[in-house]
Protein backbone atom coordinates (compact mmCIF):
# COMPACT_ATOMS: atom_id res chain seq x y z
CA UNK A 1 0.00 0.00 0.00
CA UNK A 2 1.95 2.67 -1.68
CA UNK A 3 1.03 6.62 -2.81
CA UNK A 4 2.20 10.30 -2.82
CA UNK A 5 0.98 12.54 -0.21
CA UNK A 6 -1.77 11.73 2.41
CA UNK A 7 -2.28 8.48 1.14
CA UNK A 8 1.21 7.03 1.34
CA UNK A 9 0.68 7.01 5.27
CA UNK A 10 -1.19 3.66 4.80
CA UNK A 11 1.60 1.99 4.91
CA UNK A 12 2.67 2.46 8.01
CA UNK A 13 0.20 -0.14 9.72
CA UNK A 14 1.07 -2.62 7.34
CA UNK A 15 3.50 -4.89 8.98
CA UNK A 16 7.09 -3.84 9.30
CA UNK A 17 9.65 -5.11 7.03
CA UNK A 18 12.47 -7.01 8.78
CA UNK A 19 15.44 -5.14 9.87
CA UNK A 20 18.48 -4.27 7.60
CA UNK A 21 21.56 -6.12 8.22
CA UNK A 22 23.36 -3.22 9.04
CA UNK A 23 20.64 -2.05 11.31
CA UNK A 24 20.81 -5.99 12.71
CA UNK A 25 23.85 -5.23 13.24
CA UNK A 26 23.82 -2.54 15.41
CA UNK A 27 20.61 -2.90 17.17
CA UNK A 28 19.14 -7.07 16.86
CA UNK A 29 16.85 -8.23 14.64
CA UNK A 30 14.39 -7.96 17.77
CA UNK A 31 14.08 -3.49 17.55
CA UNK A 32 11.16 -2.22 15.65
CA UNK A 33 12.52 1.04 14.65
CA UNK A 34 8.88 1.61 12.32
CA UNK A 35 6.68 4.29 13.74
CA UNK A 36 2.59 4.08 12.78
CA UNK A 37 2.53 7.69 12.78
CA UNK A 38 3.29 9.78 10.16
CA UNK A 39 3.99 12.80 12.63
CA UNK A 40 6.98 10.60 14.24
CA UNK A 41 7.81 9.31 10.47
CA UNK A 42 8.51 13.45 9.78
CA UNK A 43 10.13 13.87 12.89
CA UNK A 44 12.36 11.34 12.36
CA UNK A 45 13.01 13.10 8.65
CA UNK A 46 13.55 16.11 10.15
CA UNK A 47 16.45 14.92 12.64
CA UNK A 48 18.16 13.40 9.96
CA UNK A 49 18.36 17.01 8.03
CA UNK A 50 18.98 18.78 11.35
CA UNK A 51 21.95 16.32 11.95
CA UNK A 52 23.18 16.74 8.33
CA UNK A 53 22.99 20.46 8.25
CA UNK A 54 25.19 20.70 11.03
CA UNK A 55 27.52 18.05 10.38
CA UNK A 56 28.05 20.08 6.45
CA UNK A 57 29.64 22.49 8.60
CA UNK A 58 32.18 20.83 10.21
CA UNK A 59 32.95 18.65 7.49
CA UNK A 60 34.25 21.53 5.78
CA UNK A 61 35.97 23.25 8.82
CA UNK A 62 37.68 19.80 9.68
CA UNK A 63 39.75 19.27 6.03
CA UNK A 64 40.80 23.07 5.57
CA UNK A 65 42.21 23.13 9.03
CA UNK A 66 43.96 20.38 8.61
CA UNK A 67 44.94 21.47 5.25
CA UNK A 68 46.35 25.14 6.67
CA UNK A 69 48.24 22.63 10.30
CA UNK A 70 49.77 20.58 7.40
CA UNK A 71 51.03 23.31 5.56
CA UNK A 72 52.70 25.18 8.95
CA UNK A 73 54.08 22.30 9.98
CA UNK A 74 56.05 22.20 6.32
CA UNK A 75 56.78 25.51 7.18
CA UNK A 76 58.10 25.32 10.44
CA UNK A 77 60.07 22.55 9.53
CA UNK A 78 62.36 23.86 7.16
CA UNK A 79 63.60 25.87 9.54
CA UNK A 80 64.22 24.00 12.98
CA UNK A 81 66.60 26.66 14.36
CA UNK A 82 64.24 29.63 14.59
CA UNK A 83 61.43 27.73 15.38
CA UNK A 84 62.13 24.39 16.73
CA UNK A 85 59.94 24.39 19.39
CA UNK A 86 57.08 25.33 17.57
CA UNK A 87 57.57 22.93 14.80
CA UNK A 88 58.19 19.96 17.77
CA UNK A 89 54.45 21.35 19.06
CA UNK A 90 52.61 21.03 15.93
CA UNK A 91 54.29 17.86 14.99
CA UNK A 92 53.08 16.18 17.77
CA UNK A 93 49.70 17.94 17.47
CA UNK A 94 48.87 16.87 13.67
CA UNK A 95 48.90 13.23 13.73
CA UNK A 96 46.27 13.53 16.82
CA UNK A 97 44.58 16.14 15.04
CA UNK A 98 44.08 13.68 11.65
CA UNK A 99 43.67 10.70 13.91
CA UNK A 100 40.48 12.71 15.60
CA UNK A 101 39.67 13.35 11.86
CA UNK A 102 38.92 9.88 11.33
CA UNK A 103 37.49 9.16 13.94
CA UNK A 104 34.93 11.82 13.57
CA UNK A 105 34.66 10.25 9.75
CA UNK A 106 33.71 7.17 10.69
CA UNK A 107 30.85 8.44 13.47
CA UNK A 108 29.85 10.55 10.76
CA UNK A 109 29.30 7.92 8.27
CA UNK A 110 27.95 5.20 10.59
CA UNK A 111 25.50 7.71 11.76
CA UNK A 112 24.14 8.53 8.48
CA UNK A 113 23.92 5.06 7.66
CA UNK A 114 22.38 3.93 10.53
CA UNK A 115 19.71 7.25 10.23
CA UNK A 116 19.11 6.04 6.24
CA UNK A 117 18.08 2.78 6.98
CA UNK A 118 15.76 3.64 9.92
CA UNK A 119 14.19 6.20 7.22
CA UNK A 120 13.92 3.32 4.50
CA UNK A 121 12.69 1.18 7.07
CA UNK A 122 9.94 3.99 6.82
CA UNK A 123 8.85 4.21 3.93
CA UNK A 124 11.66 6.85 2.27
CA UNK A 125 12.79 5.74 -0.98
CA UNK A 126 16.47 6.36 -1.01
CA UNK A 127 18.30 4.51 -3.50
CA UNK A 128 20.35 1.99 -2.08
CA UNK A 129 23.63 2.96 -3.66
CA UNK A 130 23.83 6.11 -1.17
CA UNK A 131 23.75 3.86 1.64
CA UNK A 132 26.13 1.32 0.19
CA UNK A 133 27.88 4.76 -0.14
CA UNK A 134 28.22 5.37 3.43
CA UNK A 135 29.33 1.53 4.07
CA UNK A 136 32.22 2.16 1.76
CA UNK A 137 32.96 5.28 3.48
CA UNK A 138 33.23 3.38 6.45
CA UNK A 139 35.55 0.90 5.36
CA UNK A 140 37.77 3.59 4.07
CA UNK A 141 38.04 5.26 7.33
CA UNK A 142 38.52 1.69 9.28
CA UNK A 143 41.74 1.60 7.18
CA UNK A 144 43.04 4.87 7.12
CA UNK A 145 42.85 4.70 11.34
CA UNK A 146 45.55 1.15 10.90
CA UNK A 147 47.62 3.90 8.85
CA UNK A 148 50.89 5.29 9.97
CA UNK A 149 49.78 8.82 9.93
CA UNK A 150 53.23 10.04 9.61
CA UNK A 151 54.44 7.89 6.50
CA UNK A 152 54.57 9.46 3.11
CA UNK A 153 52.01 7.03 1.55
CA UNK A 154 49.72 8.37 4.10
CA UNK A 155 49.96 12.37 4.28
CA UNK A 156 49.93 12.17 0.21
CA UNK A 157 46.80 10.14 0.19
CA UNK A 158 45.51 12.43 3.60
CA UNK A 159 46.34 16.08 1.27
CA UNK A 160 44.41 14.81 -1.67
CA UNK A 161 41.16 13.17 0.28
CA UNK A 162 41.15 16.85 2.69
CA UNK A 163 41.03 19.15 -0.32
CA UNK A 164 38.29 16.62 -2.20
CA UNK A 165 36.79 16.41 1.25
CA UNK A 166 36.58 20.44 1.20
CA UNK A 167 35.03 20.56 -2.43
CA UNK A 168 32.75 18.35 -1.93
CA UNK A 169 31.28 20.16 1.76
CA UNK A 170 30.99 23.04 -0.40
CA UNK A 171 28.56 21.19 -2.94
CA UNK A 172 26.95 19.40 -0.01
CA UNK A 173 25.68 23.38 1.18
CA UNK A 174 24.86 24.03 -2.09
CA UNK A 175 23.05 21.17 -2.97
CA UNK A 176 21.40 20.37 0.23
CA UNK A 177 19.68 23.60 0.78
CA UNK A 178 18.56 23.23 -2.95
CA UNK A 179 17.31 19.79 -2.93
CA UNK A 180 15.31 20.20 -0.22
CA UNK A 181 12.75 23.15 -0.99
CA UNK A 182 12.25 21.20 -4.55
CA UNK A 183 11.56 17.97 -2.32
CA UNK A 184 8.65 20.45 -0.54
CA UNK A 185 7.55 21.32 -3.84
CA UNK A 186 6.99 18.02 -5.31
CA UNK A 187 5.52 16.62 -2.33
CA UNK A 188 2.77 19.24 -2.16
CA UNK A 189 2.21 18.38 -5.96
CA UNK A 190 2.01 14.56 -5.09
CA UNK A 191 5.55 13.65 -6.88
CA UNK A 192 7.25 12.76 -4.10
CA UNK A 193 6.42 10.33 -1.06
CA UNK A 194 6.09 12.82 2.30
CA UNK A 195 9.52 10.48 3.73
CA UNK A 196 11.26 11.15 0.69
CA UNK A 197 14.48 13.03 1.62
CA UNK A 198 16.77 15.39 -0.40
CA UNK A 199 19.92 13.97 -1.35
CA UNK A 200 23.26 14.83 0.27
CA UNK A 201 27.12 14.40 -0.67
CA UNK A 202 27.51 13.81 -4.10
CA UNK A 203 24.12 12.15 -4.82
CA UNK A 204 22.07 13.29 -8.10
CA UNK A 205 18.27 13.25 -6.71
CA UNK A 206 15.25 13.86 -8.97
CA UNK A 207 14.60 17.67 -9.10
CA UNK A 208 18.37 18.31 -8.83
CA UNK A 209 19.13 21.85 -9.68
CA UNK A 210 20.91 21.34 -13.65
CA UNK A 211 23.87 23.75 -12.49
CA UNK A 212 25.32 21.34 -9.93
CA UNK A 213 25.51 18.31 -12.45
CA UNK A 214 28.56 19.56 -13.89
CA UNK A 215 29.77 20.02 -10.41
CA UNK A 216 28.95 16.58 -9.18
CA UNK A 217 30.49 15.01 -12.48
CA UNK A 218 33.56 16.86 -11.63
CA UNK A 219 34.02 16.08 -8.10
CA UNK A 220 33.28 12.27 -9.06
CA UNK A 221 35.68 12.20 -11.94
CA UNK A 222 38.37 13.35 -9.77
CA UNK A 223 37.61 11.14 -6.83
CA UNK A 224 38.52 8.58 -9.63
CA UNK A 225 41.66 10.43 -10.82
CA UNK A 226 42.45 10.69 -6.76
CA UNK A 227 42.20 7.08 -6.72
CA UNK A 228 44.43 6.05 -9.50
CA UNK A 229 47.11 8.99 -8.70
CA UNK A 230 47.63 7.40 -4.97
CA UNK A 231 47.45 3.34 -6.15
CA UNK A 232 50.17 4.68 -9.11
CA UNK A 233 51.94 6.50 -6.16
CA UNK A 234 52.03 3.33 -3.82
CA UNK A 235 53.01 1.64 -7.11
CA UNK A 236 56.27 4.09 -7.88
CA UNK A 237 57.36 3.95 -4.31
CA UNK A 238 58.14 0.78 -4.41
CA UNK A 239 59.66 0.38 -7.83
CA UNK A 240 56.56 -1.00 -9.55
CA UNK A 241 55.21 1.30 -11.49
CA UNK A 242 52.94 -0.80 -14.10
CA UNK A 243 52.17 2.56 -16.08
CA UNK A 244 55.58 2.50 -16.94
CA UNK A 245 57.97 1.27 -19.41
CA UNK A 246 59.04 -1.34 -17.26
CA UNK A 247 55.52 -2.41 -16.03
CA UNK A 248 55.28 -4.68 -12.74
CA UNK A 249 58.91 -5.48 -11.60
CA UNK A 250 60.09 -3.20 -14.30
CA UNK A 251 61.35 -0.51 -12.17
CA UNK A 252 64.13 0.01 -9.85
CA UNK A 253 65.96 -3.44 -10.35
CA UNK A 254 68.63 -2.56 -7.27
CA UNK A 255 66.31 -3.14 -5.13
CA UNK A 256 66.22 0.62 -3.82
CA UNK A 257 62.38 0.81 -4.16
CA UNK A 258 61.99 -1.70 -1.35
CA UNK A 259 62.13 -0.93 2.32
CA UNK A 260 63.75 -4.44 3.28
CA UNK A 261 67.37 -4.56 3.70
CA UNK A 262 69.89 -6.82 1.60
CA UNK A 263 67.42 -7.79 -0.94
CA UNK A 264 69.01 -7.35 -4.43
CA UNK A 265 66.54 -9.16 -6.39
CA UNK A 266 63.68 -6.75 -8.07
CA UNK A 267 60.22 -5.86 -6.61
CA UNK A 268 57.57 -7.63 -7.21
CA UNK A 269 53.70 -7.44 -6.88
CA UNK A 270 53.58 -8.49 -3.39
CA UNK A 271 55.67 -5.48 -2.16
CA UNK A 272 52.78 -3.73 -3.65
CA UNK A 273 50.03 -5.01 -0.30
CA UNK A 274 52.76 -4.48 2.19
CA UNK A 275 51.38 -1.24 3.08
CA UNK A 276 48.12 -2.12 2.14
CA UNK A 277 46.35 1.02 3.52
CA UNK A 278 47.16 3.02 0.95
CA UNK A 279 46.30 0.62 -2.08
CA UNK A 280 42.73 0.16 -0.73
CA UNK A 281 41.80 3.56 -0.07
CA UNK A 282 42.74 3.97 -3.69
CA UNK A 283 40.47 1.46 -4.80
CA UNK A 284 37.95 2.16 -2.16
CA UNK A 285 37.91 5.47 -3.48
CA UNK A 286 37.58 4.26 -7.65
CA UNK A 287 34.84 2.29 -6.51
CA UNK A 288 33.36 5.27 -4.98
CA UNK A 289 33.61 7.68 -7.63
CA UNK A 290 32.67 5.20 -10.08
CA UNK A 291 29.11 4.40 -8.17
CA UNK A 292 28.56 8.03 -7.75
CA UNK A 293 28.98 8.55 -11.23
CA UNK A 294 26.87 6.01 -12.13
CA UNK A 295 24.02 6.69 -9.75
CA UNK A 296 24.30 10.48 -10.69
CA UNK A 297 24.36 10.00 -14.42
CA UNK A 298 21.07 7.34 -14.06
CA UNK A 299 19.33 10.00 -12.38
CA UNK A 300 19.89 12.29 -15.16
CA UNK A 301 18.54 10.47 -17.90
CA UNK A 302 15.44 9.60 -15.78
CA UNK A 303 15.36 13.13 -15.21
CA UNK A 304 15.97 14.20 -19.29
CA UNK A 305 13.24 11.16 -20.26
CA UNK A 306 10.53 12.89 -17.89
CA UNK A 307 11.18 15.86 -19.37
CA UNK A 308 11.10 14.45 -22.98
CA UNK A 309 7.57 13.11 -22.20
CA UNK A 310 6.25 16.00 -20.42
CA UNK A 311 6.88 17.93 -23.87
CA UNK A 312 5.11 15.18 -25.82
CA UNK A 313 1.99 15.24 -23.91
Amino acid sequence: MKGAGPAGALDGYLKPRPNSKFLKLFLGAAVDVTSQRQENRLKIKEEYYEFRDKSTYAYIFWPCALLYLNQQRKKLASEPQQNGGGAFSLATAFPALVQAYWVWMLYFYAALALRENVLRANGSHIRAWWVNHHYYSIGMCLVVLTMDVQSNACLDYMTRFLAFTALQGAVMLAQNRYQRFRLYTRVAMGKANPMDVAGGEMGGNTGQLKLLYPLLFGLQMTQIYFGAVVLKAVAVEHGMDAFGSGGFGGGDKSGAGRRGKGDVAGPTEFDFFKDWQAPACGLLFIVMGVGNFRATLQTWLTKRSYASRAKRD
